[in-house]
């Protein structure tokens, strides 16, 4: 007998309300005892592929074999037998979603950007960022990882900048491994480094070295997180990254600096330009023809007043596009399908028409795309035979989930992180029946609790 989760949590108030659920929920038609694998058959779902050729299907199974996307097939009576089924009846079944910005150090440091200037986010993640520990930064990484996967986010991009230490960028790359997640760590300085001060390139070195050729860390790679457009330092940092063949990632936000990195023949295909809401028409224009990408963080950037996304600007002028979460510290939570329904919203606002910005765009810009940007599209960011099977399966039998029967729109219009019944990364599953796998929820609440009221009682002493 099949025992689906929405049955399950009406029998078990008392845990439900605890969050301490039990973790042997069943969800597949064996009924056999729950048995972590890389191998199994999502079967009878909606699948939005995002592959070009495939495109979407009504009802299909998905067969994984050894973490690898075997087939796709609306007759799966030639599928092997012995493997776990997944029962994905009415279900929409597509990539996992895509971070291309984020920094995880500041999810212990949820909506703690205050109301003056002196709590405001920069100089309230100053004072935090120095009571940091290597052994804090893992936490906190562990602990936005969760909330990653939990919202259906099979892939992160952590920017780094409390990097004091190559074991303060170790502990991101530990943190996601242990964690099971796919990622990026761009290795950059921190907010009270002088400006003087040379870029850390020992201590990228030495990251560089310990995570090539280790299996542990094969899918998590390691980039350069740029400094300033004015740092002195700017243009040894590029060649140097290139030298070791590191994607480079920067914040802009001010009309000109696009302008100087063009004019010191920087911008390139490896660039990921963060923000960029204060813009010329000119650089926009100078970004798409380098190939470089933008990566937009709505919540974050009207949060703090950057003002807003020029998504429309960026669409025109055909240039690679990104979305991010950026910091909890502003966004609150870390809900890309938030992210994809506002930069619609803030599309067809600005065009005054209802179909300016339409939902397979923006799924793109969260799945291939962004694959594209981490230079992962080979291997995710659509399900196609022979890509790594980074997935998520969003269940129809929420009350904020049902009906309708326009898969692409309910994704980027209706869905949210509950609606999301099943995650896995490379085929290992990491969320079942609405439940992470793997990770102690509680026991990281628990802990990143203890260490935001840590850091609160050294900051009044």
């Amino acid at each position: 007998m099949k025992l689906v989760r929405r049955e399950f949590l009406k029998k078990a108030g008392a845990f439900s309300a605890s969050g301490l659920l039990p973790s042997g929920i069943l969800n597949f038609e064996s009924g056999a005892e729950k048995q972590e694998t890389s191998s199994f058959l999502i079967k009878d779902a909606r699948v939005i592929s995002m592959d070009a050729e495939t495109g979407y299907l009504e009802k299909a199974s998905v067969l994984v074999e050894d973490g690898i996307i075997k087939e796709i097939s609306k007759n799966d009576a030639d599928f092997p037998k012995n493997l776990e089924v997944i029962e994905a009846s009415g279900a929409i079944l597509m990539p996992g979603l895509i971070d291309n910005h984020w920094h995880l150090w500041t999810s212990l440091l949820r909506s703690m950007a205050g109301d003056t200037k002196e709590n405001g986010y920069f100089k309230m993640t100053e004072r935090f960022s120095k009571l940091y520990t290597p052994e804090d930064m893992k936490l906190a990484a562990e602990y936005a990882a969760a909330e990653a996967i939990n919202s259906g986010i099979t892939c992160v991009n952590d920017f780094n900048h409390n990097a004091r230490s190559p074991e303060f960028v170790m502990a991101s790359f530990d943190a996601l491994a242990k964690m099971g997640i796919r990622g990026h760590v761009a290795y950059s300085g921190y907010r009270d480094l002088s400006s003087n001060t040379p870029t850390d390139w020992d201590g990228i070195r030495q990251v560089y070295e310990q995570i090539s050729g280790n299996k542990k860390y094969h899918n998590i790679s390691l980039g350069l997180g740029a400094r300033s457009v004015n740092s002195p330092f700017l243009e040894e940092d590029w060649q140097k990254a290139r030298e070791l063949g590191l994607p480079i990632t920067i914040h802009i936000n001010q009309e000109g600096h696009i302008e100087k990195l063009y004019a010191k023949g920087l911008l390139a295909q490896d660039v990921n330009i963060i923000h960029a809401n204060v813009v010329t028409d000119e650089e926009i224009a100078k970004v798409a023809q380098s190939g470089a990408f933008i990566t937009m963080t709505p919540y974050t950037e009207m949060r703090i007043g950057f003002g807003f996304p020029q998504i429309n600007r960026f669409r025109k002028a055909n240039v690679n596009l990104g979305i991010g979460i950026d910091t909890t510290a502003l966004s609150g939570n870390a809900d890309l399908f938030g992210v994809m329904k506002v930069l619609q919203n803030i599309a067809n606002a600005e065009a005054r028409s209802e179909f300016e910005l339409l939902p397979q765009e923006l799924l793109k810009m969260a799945t291939i795309d962004a694959a594209n940007i981490q230079r992962i599209q080979n291997k995710t960011g659509s399900i196609t035979p022979g890509k790594q099977a980074d997935l998520i399966l969003l269940r129809k039998d929420d009350l904020n989930f049902s009906t309708g029967n326009m898969p692409y729109h309910l994704v980027t219009e209706a869905a949210q992180p509950e609606n999301v019944e099943f995650v896995s990364v490379s085929g290992k599953i990491l969320k079942r029946d609405g439940e992470l796998v793997g990770a102690n929820r509680v026991q990281l609440l628990v802990k990143a609790k203890e260490a935001f009221n840590r850091f609160s009682k050294e900051l009044k002493q």
